[in-house]
């Protein structure tokens, strides 16, 4: 069963979807308000645990998975529980669908957030967290861990899930068979910084919620300490890069600040 989550679009942009949703197996779930995406989550979640279904695969607007992804992501699943391993989530390989660059898994070690390439399509590789679109879960994990963080809205919503669910004893596996067709940012710009990177480019907007929503996963969430300092890291890259070398840099600075005080101060939901 397939359910769409619509997040307050306006009444022709329902229609339309209504059209391409007809006569398919697919529910369609108009919400009158953009509520965020942890709040789409968790709707379609009590809709498949109603069901008694063993898993929910998550997914964005923009994402394409491949026709095998769900299948290789079960059969990892399936594998690893059979061996004993209490598995919170799998995930594929991400595929931009403006570069084709493959993307990277995520560890954090030592205080750095380190990035894990695929070296073969028969890897499992255990990570630190993976991005909610793309990733299957299993039901009982829902139940015993909880939904997603919908004062979070956007951003992070998969990190803190994932923190809270590892913290709890679960962990967590990228599948480099399964693979995902999505676009991380609104744009990707290449830069130089002891090799070439390609850095995905979201609106000022994005950038609060990024920046007020790494405070609060440090203010309330338990982690490492290892985590704890790669996400100062990562806040202080934010506003060095972000702030000083991509336009509209002042825009862009004050609201990466007004989302570190809004992180500070617990203020959360919608911007």
């Amino acid at each position: 069963m397939v359910y769409v989550v619509d997040n307050g679009s306006d009444e022709s942009v329902v229609a339309q979807l209504g059209d391409i949703v007809a006569g398919r197996n697919i529910e369609l779930i108009s919400l009158s308000t953009n509520r965020g995406i942890a709040a789409a989550h968790n709707i379609g979640m009590r809709q498949v645990a109603a069901l008694g279904l063993e898993f929910v695969v998550l997914f964005d607007q923009d994402s394409l998975p491949a026709e095998d992804m769900i299948d290789q992501l079960v059969g990892a699943q399936r594998a690893l529980s059979a061996r004993g391993v209490r598995v919170a989530a799998v995930g594929p390989v991400s595929v931009d669908e403006r570069t084709g660059t493959l993307g990277k898994f995520i560890r954090v070690q030592a205080g750095r957030i380190c990035q894990v390439s695929c070296s073969n399509p028969d890897e499992v590789l255990e990570v630190d967290f993976l991005i909610s679109s793309g990733s299957l879960i299993p039901m009982a994990v829902i139940e015993a861990v909880g939904g997603m963080n919908e004062g979070y809205f956007i951003d992070h919503v998969d990190t803190e899930w994932c923190l809270r669910a590892r913290m709890a004893g679960w962990r967590i596996f990228g599948v480099c068979a399964a693979r995902l067709t999505h676009a991380l940012g609104d744009r990707i710009i290449r830069v130089w910084f002891g090799r070439w990177r390609e850095v995905s480019v979201h609106s000022p907007l994005r950038d609060y919620y990024i920046l007020r929503n790494t405070v609060l996963m440090l203010r309330q969430v338990p982690m490492t300490w290892s985590w704890r300092f790669a996400q100062l890291g990562r806040i202080v890259q934010f506003l060095v890069f972000f702030g000083l070398a991509v336009p509209p840099r002042g825009r862009r600075f004050g609201m990466m600040m007004k989302g570190i005080w809004h992180g500070m101060i617990g203020r959360m939901g919608a911007y």
